[in-house]
């Protein structure tokens, strides 16, 4: 198997940045996703990052949407 380069972040300046220089990038809820999925974390863990993004104010728009979406086992759905 070749060379797997991927950045994970929010940080749109680095998406431009790795988009570049030829790098993948993630943003942190795909990643979060891909680990629940393989089952290197639980569904409380997931619950616990979302309580310190919400507590610390770093839910970016990306984390909003990915909530309900992604985690829709998890968080339920958005009832309008």
């Amino acid at each position: 198997m070749g060379r797997l380069d991927i950045v994970v972040t929010d940080d749109l300046g680095m998406h431009e940045l790795a988009g570049m220089v030829g790098i993948d990038i993630w943003h942190g809820p795909e990643q979060m996703k891909k680990m629940l999925s393989a089952k290197l974390i639980c569904n409380d863990l997931v619950r616990e990052i979302y309580a310190a993004l919400e507590v610390n104010n770093d839910l970016t728009v990306t984390w909003v949407e990915a909530k309900h979406s992604a985690f829709v086992k998890i968080f339920g759905k958005v009832t309008d």
